[in-house]
């Protein structure tokens, strides 16, 4: 089975209500109010695609709710919220990044621009409940590097080979300096 897009997202939340509020103004989203779902304290946000009730979604869940898939129920479950709340989500936004930079400073949002490729800055930011939110400028496509796309069949060999790359680049780090998402490109131009 091939995918075509993403249909929706479900985040834990501590406050579903405040964080679906957060990105609906984030996004001049709307609610989408299920009857089952929203009364049990499931926020859900349609960002986009008002005309497919799936797509588009941003859903928010409690702590204390878990779907039952067996016997196809939500139950009421003893909440077990972490410490840390870290998951993230990525949008394409309709805008070059000089524009969503300055949506975020009109709005007195907090972002940061993080590399996801040589010369790729995307804006991003951290929701209320911590976290992040890419923000990609209106980007179809990049060139993928070689080597990006494996079989099934080949992952074993794949990784085995990435591994020993990494674990060479990274020999001389020092641990509490962490690792740079652009390690490998980084090198490379240090080669030439």
């Amino acid at each position: 089975m091939r995918t075509s897009e993403l249909l929706h997202f479900a985040f834990r939340a501590r406050d579903p209500l405040a964080l679906g509020r957060w990105y609906a103004d984030l996004f001049g989203a709307q609610f989408f109010v299920h009857p089952i779902m929203s009364a049990l304290g499931i926020v859900i946000v349609k960002l986009n695609h008002p005309e497919a009730v799936f797509d588009g979604l941003l859903e928010f869940w409690p702590w204390d709710l878990a779907w039952d898939g067996e016997a196809a129920v939500f139950r009421k479950i003893e909440p077990r919220p972490s410490p840390t709340s870290y998951g993230h989500a990525a949008v394409k936004v309709a805008a070059d990044a000089p524009t969503i930079r300055a949506e975020l400073d009109r709005r007195g949002i907090a972002y940061r621009m993080e590399p996801r490729s040589t010369g790729f800055m995307i804006p991003v930011v951290d929701d209320p409940e911590g976290n992040m939110v890419e923000l990609f400028p209106n980007v179809d496509n990049m060139p993928l590097p070689g080597k990006a796309l494996c079989p099934p069949e080949q992952i074993d060999a794949a990784l085995a080979e990435v591994r020993a790359g990494f674990a060479e680049l990274t020999k001389n780090l020092k641990p509490e300096d962490g690792v740079p998402l652009l390690l490998f490109e980084t090198h490379a131009q240090q080669q030439q």
